[in-house]
């Protein structure tokens, strides 16, 4: 879900991540239905984050055999943020990425296309310390915020909210994983994070008081995760687009029929614990692949990204809000048969 701006070697990056994150084997059952049907499987460079939103879809795909039936074979290279990911697509690293609606502002800025919705975030949080109750109570302390994240929008829209300014606290830029450690150490007095990170830091303060959510401004703004490749990818490779987004949508009306089963399949996947999947499932709004069809054609999935677009030009992230349609081809994904 997040976006930082690191400029650390990606390859590098995902390594170090591999060893920590699940990075998930590509499916001895697709490669047995491929040889069975006399079909060569296409590699498919997928990026990921180790989240419930990040990896449930691959989750699935993976445990229903997916990927071979639209001829792919995956290859999973997992991030910590979206704007690491998008910084490797287009090379020979990662072909289609996981992203949280913190970096959709690169997408926008003509750094990516959007190939698919995946759902809409009610994950997001502006915590304080115990004895907080407002946020601003928080002037004059610290507060971590990880830059151009999805955590960073929601702090802009609760600065607005209550009439504040960045300039009212400490803040300082940090990765999300140090806003953790530092929040339970109380070397922070407030932070924009998210779940299930926020559930970490709970472990160390357990009182922790949760200022804002996403919830909070659903009249005004939703916070689409979505998967995305590089500029002009569809267009130059339309079939390998078109079979990705074969398998998602299937994958995501599984997940919506199936939530229980996601839910183990994804921790499976992650090698992680299903009460913790759980948890992140809860802060997640899902549609089924129908209903996305028709929110991207409608111009619902346009409203979406022209608020967001708003929100990122008033931040100084780009000079000008564009036509979404430059940057997410609705008709891509509508037309898309599930696999």
């Amino acid at each position: 879900m997040s976006a930082s701006f690191s400029r650390r070697n990606i390859l590098q990056l995902s390594m170090g991540a591999a060893a920590i994150s699940l990075l998930a084997a590509c499916g001895a059952k697709d490669d047995t239905a491929s040889v069975a049907a006399g079909k060569e499987l296409v590699e498919i460079k997928v990026g990921y984050i180790a989240d419930y939103n990040g990896a449930a879809l691959m989750a699935v795909a993976d445990q229903q055999g997916l990927w071979a039936k639209a001829g792919l074979k995956p290859k999973y290279l997992p991030f910590t943020n979206g704007s690491l990911a998008i910084q490797a697509l287009g090379t020979d690293n990662v072909d289609v990425a996981y992203i949280g609606s913190g970096a959709l502002w690169l997408p926008a800025s003509g750094k990516a296309e959007i190939w698919a919705v995946n759902s809409v975030s009610n994950a997001d949080r502006i915590i304080a310390q115990e004895g907080i109750t407002s946020l601003a109570g928080l002037k004059g302390k610290k507060v971590a915020v990880p830059t151009g994240t999805s955590g960073d929008q929601l702090f802009t829209l609760a600065l607005e909210k209550d009439g504040l300014t960045r300039g009212d606290f400490e803040v300082t830029a940090m990765e999300p994983p140090a806003i953790v450690a530092a929040f339970a150490a109380g070397q922070i007095d407030g932070a924009a994070l998210w779940y299930p990170l926020i559930d970490s830091a709970k472990k160390g303060k357990p009182n922790l008081v949760e200022l804002f959510s996403n919830e909070d401004f659903i009249d005004k703004f939703t916070f689409p995760s979505t998967f995305v490749a590089a500029p002009g990818r569809a267009a130059k490779d339309k079939e390998l687009a078109t079979s990705f987004i074969s398998v998602i949508k299937s994958a995501n009306d599984y997940r919506l029929k199936n939530q229980d089963k996601t839910i183990a399949a994804s921790a499976t996947f992650l090698k992680l614990k299903e009460e913790d999947m759980a948890a992140q499932a809860s802060v997640a709004k899902l549609f089924s692949s129908e209903e996305l069809a028709t929110l991207s054609t409608d111009g619902t999935v346009d409203t979406w990204l022209t608020a967001l677009q708003e929100q990122f030009k008033t931040a100084g992230k780009i000079p000008a809000v564009v036509e979404p349609k430059t940057f997410y081809n609705a008709a891509l994904y509508a037309d898309a048969p599930a696999v």
